[in-house]
């Protein structure tokens, strides 16, 4: 089907999509024309106006310096499936994944799960072992920063990869912290997200997009380390005094 189809029926513009459900944040009610014109379409037709108000939301991204999410969303679009490797120096300059670092840092230094401590019992006096173990925190994007809109909700995997050595009431550590980022920008039915400038826009609309206009989920990873090189106190009853950060 010709998108210029768009233009013999109406004098709609496709990449105006939100006047259909309006823009709630705003209290904006949603165009009675609009919504007729639509309804109107096959599947084939929404889903290739659709497109042209996905290719909308990529521009205004631009517009606001929010370069990843649209690359994210034009990499959903372009259909090849592969993985995007996320830019780690992008990843860390958003909060909530800073946050959800220094949460697993700090259950590496309380021993949330006491792992480390009892590894720490095991150790004889001048002998290096090695501990390795691992956290996971969910990250949850707020909806004023772009993160929301490249991904939502992901996963910061962090893995520790300790030598630890015991010398009298001390021991030292070297090693690394390898954090994991990870997401599948994908689609679900019956799920919708607020999207500036575009109103509620329903997961409904990309499943139908993918159907017609060969767009397809992938998966999003992004990777960092930290380097550690210290000393520590332990005993078995005041437990582990660690500090990582």
């Amino acid at each position: 089907m010709n998108e210029d189809i768009f233009k013999t029926k109406t004098d709609l513009d496709p990449s105006e999509y939100k006047n259909l459900f309006g823009d709630p944040f705003w209290n904006e009610k949603g165009n009675s024309k609009a919504r007729s014109f639509y309804l109107q379409l096959s599947e084939k037709e929404k889903a290739l106006m659709l497109k042209k108000n996905y290719l909308e939301m990529i521009k205004k991204a631009r517009e606001r310096n929010y370069n990843m999410a649209a690359d994210c969303l034009q990499w959903w679009l372009d259909g090849t499936g592969f993985t995007k490797t996320m830019d780690f120096n992008w990843l860390r300059k958003q909060r909530e994944v800073i946050s959800a670092e220094n949460v697993n840092i700090e259950r590496f230094e309380n021993d949330e799960d006491s792992k480390f401590g009892l590894f720490l019992l095991t150790l004889q006096e001048g002998k290096s072992k090695n501990f390795t173990t691992y956290y996971d925190k969910q990250v949850r994007a707020g909806i004023f920063g772009e993160l929301y809109y490249a991904s939502g909700n992901s996963t910061l995997s962090s893995k520790c990869n300790f030598k630890v050595t015991k010398k009298d009431k001390n021991y030292t550590l070297s090693g690394e912290i390898i954090h994991s980022w990870n997401d599948r920008y994908d689609w679900h039915k019956g799920a919708s997200a607020y999207i500036y400038g575009f109103g509620n826009i329903g997961d409904s609309d990309a499943l139908l997009v993918e159907k017609y206009c060969s767009a397809k989920p992938y998966e999003m990873r992004g990777q960092w380390k930290q380097s550690f090189n210290l000393t520590f106190q332990f005993n078995s009853t005041g437990g582990v005094k660690l500090k990582l950060k």
